[in-house]
């Protein structure tokens, strides 16, 4: 590890949370608009290898821990490829 990263308050970060899409299949009320489904296009996205490379350089900062969050995760189609990376 090269050195813990620490926030203002002197709290150390140990795990990161990684979403790797706005998409979902659910229509939430908390989160889907009423106007319409706002979905940032797949090409705003980070690649699989750009996400292991966060992921890489976080744990030699000291998290120990990701999660993976969307949007529903699983409707991302490199997810598996994204998981095997880290």
């Amino acid at each position: 590890m090269v050195s813990s990263y620490r926030d203002k308050h002197g709290r150390s970060l140990e795990y990161l949370r990684v979403s790797v899409t706005d998409r979902c299949n659910f229509r939430c009320p908390y989160c889907r608009p009423e106007t319409g489904e706002l979905y940032d296009p797949p090409a705003d996205h980070l690649k699989a290898s750009e996400i292991a490379r966060v992921v890489k350089t976080s744990t030699q900062l000291g998290v120990r821990a990701v999660r993976f969050t969307g949007g529903e995760p699983l409707l991302r189609r490199d997810l598996p490829e994204i998981i095997a990376a880290v």
